[in-house]
């Protein structure tokens, strides 16, 4: 049965709600794009595919099967805004004496057009979905897939996530693949995400279905936990889901229209694209800077940069724990113990109020969890015994350990992630950690899921005999001494180039040239940097980069930094101010430990700190030693 569903919502209806729209037949895709160019201005089908010759603006299902419920067509948004093309279908309707509010309709991320299949209303009509975006390689290759697999698109996309949150990753839907822990982006490419989830030699080939990611993971190690997540939403969906299945064929059918890739598309059409997964977003000072207008940036961070030194008992330290673990109260007072897949589960109750539910729970979610359910069902009573019974709530926080750590000579020394933690046996707390079975350092709490999360401290706990209760917070933490000519040649910066650097991140000027994406390529340019251990020659390398990444951008962006030389150093350098005079904070905040050595790769150091809603983290140390972790050879 072919139901006659257009997976991107139907959004011209009639007054009894029935679509005006048809499906479009595959062969008819190509003259109605051609038509839409010449109305549009926009190029629409001279961008090919590698992968299958299709223009790489057709996103889904659009000219790759028989026929499709609608047409998706990619907008860079650099180069055209979703008013300017209401403007310009606008003024086409007028011209065709037709109104304007029956052909065009704009919602979330997209404008939708009551387009003439082939440029003739006799023909019949269908929906065109202009789908807007600043990365539309990005784009078209997270909304499509292999047409001839027996699973749609958005299968493929949770399968992807579910890899890249084995290895400490997450899927962005409108940027790429980011880190977990730090919400940082590691990377757009497709063909380097493919390297990433499954191995150095696959190819982005080896993404485009459900079926070729477990073909490239036949042989992985991993390849169980990478699918955990994958088999455990198939299960909930009540999706049939056969491992076996490696070889694509012609012969898979259609199994549900109304299926993930409906849902998914609805949601971008209707509530614009949202990242999968989600989380609390506090950015690197120097970051700010690419974030805003950079003077303002700028200023935010290096105002935040001072005051934090001056107040150094207003910032607390991030403890490097795994697995994140969510614990507290329901309204009725009864406990509960998650993670936060449970916390924020839809579809099932996540919030575990016994060992067995916790059982049950983690065992749905497929693969191999005999160990991680131990584990909580071990610190339940723990956990219990420590929340008090009038509180309501629940509490996030980080295992640090599940056994009392090895004792090395003096010091107890225990590793939850990527950080090393040496504590002296001799110490208040090194004789708690000897009385303890199990540490979970706590930092937010919050009302309910989706609430807004506020900071916590261990003195809201309970006692409970064999757990740990830590905190963020520092123990006396004396001032910080900042390097008074870094100070003073940032502040000179901003007053003598701030004008000059929001110029040159003046978003109608990039539009006008087509690059509106300039500043987050510049910040996606930095991150990559970070993984180098580098940043000599930041200026000069922006150049080769730029190229290989967005080479048919590059002669804009190349002409617009020659036209700003001064701001562009400008802003490099403003950049490079700001990282040295948050590393002073690290490294002088890292030297006061007491109770606590901290160390990554036997370089002492925390994992990093949290102050003036800013993160202080030493990326050089931190960033690329996680991404390693997380990414062995």
């Amino acid at each position: 049965m072919n139901l006659n569903l257009n997976e991107g919502g139907n959004v011209f209806k009639d007054t009894a709600g029935q679509p005006l729209t048809q499906r479009i037949a595959q062969a008819d895709v190509m003259p109605t794009a051609q038509w839409l160019e010449k109305i549009t201005g926009l190029d629409l089908t001279k961008d090919k595919d590698k992968r299958d010759g299709k223009p790489v603006k057709w996103l889904g299902s659009t000219g790759r099967k028989a026929d499709s419920g609608d047409l998706d067509m990619s907008v860079d948004a650099g180069e055209m805004n979703k008013d300017q093309l209401v403007a310009v279908l606008t003024k086409w309707c007028n011209s065709k004496g037709v109104d304007p509010a029956r052909y065009i309709k704009k919602t979330g991320s997209a404008v939708h057009f009551f387009t003439a299949i082939g440029g003739n209303p006799k023909n019949g009509f269908v929906q065109t979905d202009f789908m807007f975006s600043n990365k539309p390689r990005w784009t078209q290759f997270v909304l499509s897939s292999d047409p001839r697999s027996q699973y749609k698109g958005a299968l493929r996309n949770i399968m992807m996530n579910s890899m890249a949150k084995a290895l400490g990753y997450k899927l962005n839907q409108n940027d790429g693949i980011m880190d977990r822990a730090t919400n940082e982006l590691i990377t757009d490419d497709p063909s380097m995400v493919a390297q990433m989830l499954l191995s150095p030699n696959s190819t982005i080939a080896d993404l485009y279905s459900v079926e070729s990611i477990l073909k490239a993971l036949e042989a992985d190690p991993k390849r169980a936990a990478k699918i955990a997540d994958f088999k455990a939403h198939m299960e909930r969906e009540g999706i049939k889901f056969d491992e076996g299945i490696y070889e694509n064929t012609a012969l898979y059918t259609e199994y549900n229209e109304v299926s993930m890739m409906a849902r998914l598309r609805d949601r971008i059409v209707n509530q614009g694209m949202q990242v999968i997964v989600e989380g609390v977003r506090i950015e690197h000072p120097e970051d700010m800077i690419f974030d805003q207008r950079p003077s303002a940036g700028l200023k935010q961070a290096l105002d935040g940069i001072v005051t934090a030194a001056r107040n150094p008992s207003e910032t607390t330290v991030k403890w490097d724990g795994k697995p994140a673990i969510i614990f507290g109260r329901k309204p009725s007072g009864e406990f509960v113990l998650t993670d936060k897949s449970g916390f924020g589960a839809k579809g099932y109750d996540g919030l575990a109020t016994s060992t067995d539910q916790i059982a049950r729970i983690m065992a749905q979610r497929g693969g191999e969890r005999g160990e991680l359910i131990a584990l909580y069902q071990r610190l339940f009573p723990l956990l219990r015994r420590a929340v008090p019974e009038d509180f309501r709530g629940y509490i996030q926080g980080d295992l640090l350990y599940s056994q009392t750590p090895e004792l090395k000579g003096n010091n107890y020394v225990f590793t939850p992630n990527t950080v090393t933690y040496t504590v002296p046996a001799n110490t208040d707390l090194g004789q708690k950690i000897g009385q303890s079975t199990a540490a979970v350092a706590i930092h937010t709490s919050l009302a309910a899921p989706g609430a807004a999360a506020t900071p916590i401290r261990a003195a809201a706990l309970a006692d409970s005999p064999g757990l740990l209760i830590l905190d963020p917070s520092l123990k006396n933490p004396k001032q910080i001494k900042l390097d008074a000519a870094t100070v003073k040649d940032a502040t000179q910066l901003l007053t003598k180039y701030g004008a000059a650097m929001d110029q040159l991140f003046d978003p109608a000027e990039l539009r006008a040239r087509k690059i509106s994406d300039f500043p987050a390529l510049v910040k996606t340019y930095i991150n990559s940097r970070v993984r180098t251990g580098s940043y000599d020659n930041l200026m000069s390398g922006f150049g080769d980069w730029v190229r290989q990444k967005s080479p048919a951008k590059a002669p804009r962006i190349f002409e617009w930094a020659t036209e700003n030389k001064q701001a562009v150093a400008a802003l490099f350098q403003a950049f490079l101010e700001i990282s040295s005079l948050k590393n002073q904070v690290v490294r002088q905040l890292d030297a006061q430990a007491q109770d606590v050595q901290a160390s990554i790769n036997n370089e002492p150091g925390h994992e990093g700190y949290v102050g003036q809603n800013m993160k202080f983290v030493d990326r050089f140390r931190f960033s690329k030693a996680n991404f390693a972790l997380n990414n062995p050879d």
